[in-house]
């Protein structure tokens, strides 16, 4: 396979709390008449996976590149069970979500099955006076929230964030948590659909009460996301995100010998990416497109004016 930074197809996912704020936000060309909550921007799971949508290697799967190409696209970094190990998304919520609770890897242990630990963090790209739900209130048991629940008063036991544009959430495995009305956000984490709703405030799809209860984690999380730092909003095991500023006429190169994908946060005028490999072939970034660079080759954003994105690196091995 040609190595190159490589852009996709998205996968559009119909949801009853999304909108179409993809469209106006991005230009996107979403499907007639329904309502769009996500879009898989990088997804390498049985539930979607994505195309390269141009170069050499177009219509080839995030799969296929992931086996073929190995070392040369992930650096040092291991595969998902020979998939892509990140999964990315721009989330749109134009209702609140429901409060759900992703497994950890010692309740995927329990539970076992297809569960798969999920980690994940926000970065809110446009907040409609909008909010988030993110923990369990200090002082509640789990017996005083298995109660709420069965009282539908699970709002009033964990904790509420107003949010703005240009702020990080970070939502390891065991949070509860909910996206509420009116933000959209970019969504990055490891590779799992593995979601248990705690309540659906009362719209009629099936929660997972027992599930949930053995997933989420009542101690208190520290508010700060482990090795923020300057431009550094996280830094795990499983993946780091930065937050990249480039100015008008200036160029930043990646980090070398690392596989990053970048998602566009901001661009006054379409920036490039610059790039050893095949030639004539850099890529246009604009606001709201999301590039996967392989560790194999080299590359830099190149900025014709201002532009912001987020550098998602995956780990040196």
């Amino acid at each position: 396979m040609e190595l190159y930074p490589y852009t996709f197809e998205p996968i559009y996912k119909d949801k009853i709390w999304g909108g179409r704020n993809l469209e106006r936000l991005f230009g996107r060309d979403l499907p007639a008449d329904t309502a769009i909550g996500e879009s898989w921007e990088l997804a390498d799971l049985p539930q979607g996976t994505s195309r390269i949508a141009a170069g050499p290697e177009a219509g080839r799967t995030l799969t296929e590149l992931t086996t073929e190409l190995g070392e040369a696209l992930l650096g040092g970094a291991a595969s998902h069970d020979g998939r892509f190990p990140l999964l990315l998304k721009l989330l749109d919520a134009n209702d609140t979500l429901s409060l759900q609770v992703h497994p950890d890897a010692d309740a995927v242990a329990r539970i076992g099955g297809d569960a798969a630990l999920k980690t994940e963090c926000w970065y809110v790209l446009e907040s409609r006076s909008g909010f988030i739900y993110k923990g369990v209130r200090p002082g509640t048991t789990p017996a005083d929230f298995r109660q709420a629940i069965a009282r539908n008063t699970v709002d009033q036991h964990v904790r509420r964030y107003d949010v703005v544009a240009g702020d990080f959430h970070y939502l390891p495995a065991g949070t509860v948590h909910a996206l509420g009305a009116g933000v959209v956000v970019a969504e990055v984490q490891t590779p799992s659909d593995t979601t248990y709703r705690v309540t659906d405030w009362g719209r009629g799809r099936e929660i997972h009460v027992e599930r949930s209860m053995e997933c989420i984690h009542f101690e208190p999380a520290g508010e700060s996301p482990p090795g923020a730092g300057d431009e550094t909003l996280l830094a795990t095991q499983l993946f780091t995100v930065a937050r990249r500023e480039v100015p008008a006429g200036a160029h930043r190169a990646l980090p070398a010998g690392r596989c990053v994908a970048l998602m566009m946060l901001s661009a006054e005028a379409p920036a490039r990416l610059d790039h050893t490999g095949i030639a004539d072939a850099a890529i246009t970034l604009a606001a709201g497109q999301t590039v996967l660079v392989p560790a194999a080759i080299e590359a830099m954003v190149v900025a014709n004016a201002d532009c912001a994105y987020l550098e998602i690196t995956l780990p040196a091995g």
